[in-house]
């Protein structure tokens, strides 16, 4: 039954942080290829993408979390903590 605590704590964090790299950047970043003059920034969205990848992060800290707090030994604590700055990075990777 462990294990497949493991497994699936393990799956929502990697769906996390693959949602979060696929949300990054601006969905309008083809149209500066076709029309130099134009930049994607001038678009107003609602912000609906930076939201989902707020709480795709937050569900990937919350996994992680959870692992460490069954972790028996050192390792297995620590490895948790190390998956949560690599889930950091990637949210701060996509929002540059």
């Amino acid at each position: 039954m462990q294990r497949l605590v493991r497994l699936a704590t393990l799956a929502i964090y990697v769906i996390a942080v693959l949602g979060i790299l696929l949300l990054g950047g601006s969905k309008y970043d083809w149209m500066a290829e076709v029309d130099p003059a134009f930049t994607p920034g001038s678009i107003e969205t609602d912000g609906s993408r930076n939201l989902v990848a707020t709480l795709l992060l937050l569900a990937a800290l919350s996994a992680m979390a959870a692992l460490a707090a069954i972790g028996k030994t050192r390792g297995e604590r620590i490895v948790p903590l190390v998956l949560s700055l690599v889930a950091v990075g990637a949210y701060a990777l996509s929002r540059a």
